[in-house]
């Protein structure tokens, strides 16, 4: 049986990070679910002047939650662009349709991001890996290796 006694806190430095390059974008994983049971991740995301994120999709399983600490980055939605500044939060629960991109052309952009349960991590490790030569990767592989963490464009209908 499991302790139930307590366990310690952990401080995670930035040079400690778990560093990955997705495209132009740098993601640095400080908590995979190691610690939280798998309930909760968290990554910093840095993204360049202009740099877009993943195309539009939705999340069968997980909430994100986007703190932005640097710049501005524009959360593209069905409904309409939201633009998010340094110190606001963006929540996005499952099914909601979106992307993500740095809203200015000559500012760099930073967003603390949760992902809950945190097993999401993975799907970056999977795109760092596969984009690790620099060369892109054909959407229907994209399309292939989102579904496998439940992520799925916004044709595919959300109800089974």
């Amino acid at each position: 049986m499991a302790s139930r006694g307590p366990v310690p806190v952990k401080l995670f430095k930035r040079e400690a990070a778990e560093t990955l390059r997705v495209g132009p974008m740098t993601i640095r994983v400080y908590e995979d679910g190691s610690l939280t049971e798998n309930r909760v991740s968290g990554v910093l995301l840095e993204i360049p002047p202009g740099a877009s994120g993943p195309p539009m999709h939705w999340h069968r399983f997980h909430d994100e939650l986007f703190l932005v600490t640097k710049g501005t980055m524009r959360f593209v939605t069905p409904d309409g662009n939201v633009d998010a500044s340094a110190g606001d939060l963006m929540t996005v629960p499952p099914r909601a349709i979106h992307t993500f991109k740095n809203a200015s052309e000559t500012e760099g952009c930073e967003c603390y991001m949760t992902a809950t349960p945190a097993h999401y991590v993975d799907y970056f490790r999977m795109i760092a890996k596969a984009t690790k030569d620099g060369n892109p990767i054909p959407s229907s592989d994209v399309k292939q290796m989102m579904a496998l963490f439940g992520t799925f464009p916004p044709d595919v209908e959300s109800e089974p």
